[in-house]
């Protein structure tokens, strides 16, 4: 597999900064020769048909008309970061609310190789945005973290391993970017409910990644009396991880998930970029 086409949302609202997402995106575009998609939200169109009749029309347009604009400002600076790195894009304003821009995304990124989106802060329509990039796009979803600075690198890569049917989707989805790493880690962190003889050995996928002409090491830790996302962050500070691959899990089949334990933790408190797939 390569990548040669990302797809990223645009921060729409003009008294934020843009999410590290978008320029991590486009760094990541540079560095594979891909194309990237930027797409913005106008919230405007989003007010229900309740509140619209106790407001004024006139007071409705413009509220869609700032909207509409701080879209388009968003996407001229993204269309300008893009051109000053090199990089082919496209963008494209969707006029909707947050749920069904969430949906939205998805569907486009069903069409890319990868989508890049950002950590959830405390906005829950971001949180919406990577479970439906998660479940409902087929694809992988590189989550880039709030505190992240500066372009991608892929010189250290983690890989979490649980031996599950999703952290294998993870791997070989990662695959184009782990291809770029100089080390690479399958961690297997054991706790009571994943001990060692239910459990694909890390070793074996290491010894997989290897044929793919990988420099790859296995470690396992103990996660018996602390959270496994805490085992594993701590790791990734050691070790200064560049990208974390893993499968990401649910609770629930219906829209909005309870993310599983160590998908959470990690969303919650991730220090480094996460290509997660399901």
């Amino acid at each position: 597999p390569m990548i040669v086409d990302l797809i990223v949302p645009v921060q729409p609202e003009s008294n934020r900064p843009p999410w590290p997402a978008e320029g991590y995106a486009i760094s990541l575009a540079s560095l594979f020769g891909a194309h990237v998609t930027g797409i913005v939200p106008s919230y405007g169109h989003a007010i229900s048909g309740m509140v619209r009749a106790e407001i004024p029309a006139e007071l409705i347009e413009e509220i869609q008309r700032r909207s509409d604009e701080a879209g388009r400002t968003a996407l001229t600076a993204f269309q300008k970061r893009a051109s000053d790195a090199g990089v082919m894009h496209q963008d494209l304003a969707l006029r909707c609310g947050p749920a069904e821009f969430a949906d939205a995304f998805a569907r486009k990124a069903r069409t890319a190789d990868l989508a890049i989106v950002p950590q959830p802060e405390a906005g829950l329509w971001e949180r919406e945005l990577v479970e439906a990039a998660l479940f409902e796009s087929g694809r992988p979803a590189l989550v880039v973290p709030y505190i992240h600075r500066g372009d991608a690198r892929l010189d250290r890569v983690l890989v979490a391993w649980d031996g599950s049917k999703e952290a294998a989707r993870a791997v070989h989805d990662a695959l184009p970017l782990v291809r770029r790493a100089k080390e690479v880690e399958v961690l297997t962190i054991y706790t009571e409910k994943h001990r060692s003889d239910d459990l694909i050995p890390g070793a074996d996928l290491a010894t997989h990644l290897s044929r793919h002409g990988l420099q790859v090491t296995a470690k396992a830790l103990d996660g018996d009396n602390i959270e496994v996302a805490d085992v594993l962050l701590s790791h990734v500070a050691d070790a200064a991880v560049d990208l974390i691959v893993m499968g990401g899990y649910a609770h629930s089949r219906l829209r909005h998930l309870v993310f599983g334990g160590a998908t959470s933790g990690i969303l919650n408190s991730m220090t480094a970029p996460v290509l997660m797939a399901h």
